[in-house]
């Protein structure tokens, strides 16, 4: 239910909150090169996982079964399977954010504010993806949780102003 409040609920903040979060970040990346930098981000937990996986199997990794490998060392190795979970929600996230961006852009928001937007999408993103490798008790997972929902707020006001301009 808090991805669905969290969507519904971002036309209301104010944009001071958005202004607020954004105040200590000392740059931000234009919109075409935050979609371009969200390729990277989304394979991130990939890459960590892919290195666990050389470890844990002590470089056999196993090319012609590789999922059946996956399921095992998840089995074994927590973080090894956060690191999955963290690769599946970031192709989720991919999903709706790159359409809110091109939306945006396509409907005239102005570039300054989806900049700030897709800056704040990447950080956050970034910081649920390191949060998710080394969770290790249940207020990281509430940190974690609550990165998700600034991130799904950033896409969820990208789309309520494309659909508003």
């Amino acid at each position: 239910m808090l991805p669905v409040i969290a969507a519904l609920s971002s036309p209301l903040l104010p944009d001071g909150f958005w202004t607020a979060i954004m105040a200590p970040v000392p740059f931000r990346v234009s919109p075409y090169m935050a979609l371009f930098l969200t390729v990277p981000l989304v394979y991130l937990p990939f890459g960590i996982r892919l290195g666990l996986k050389i470890y844990l199997s002590s470089g056999k990794v196993d090319n012609l079964a590789p999922r059946q490998q996956d399921e095992r060392l998840a089995a074994t190795s927590p973080a090894y399977a956060r690191l999955r979970a963290a690769e599946a929600n970031m192709y989720e996230g991919l999903a709706i954010f790159a359409p809110a961006v091109l939306a945006a852009m396509q409907a005239g928001v102005p570039k300054e504010t989806v900049s700030s937007l897709a800056t704040a999408w990447l950080l956050y993103r970034f910081v649920f993806i390191v949060i998710y490798a080394v969770q290790f008790n249940d207020a990281m997972g509430i940190l974690r949780s609550l990165t998700f929902a600034v991130s799904l707020l950033t896409t969820s006001k990208l789309y309520y102003m494309a659909a508003t301009q």
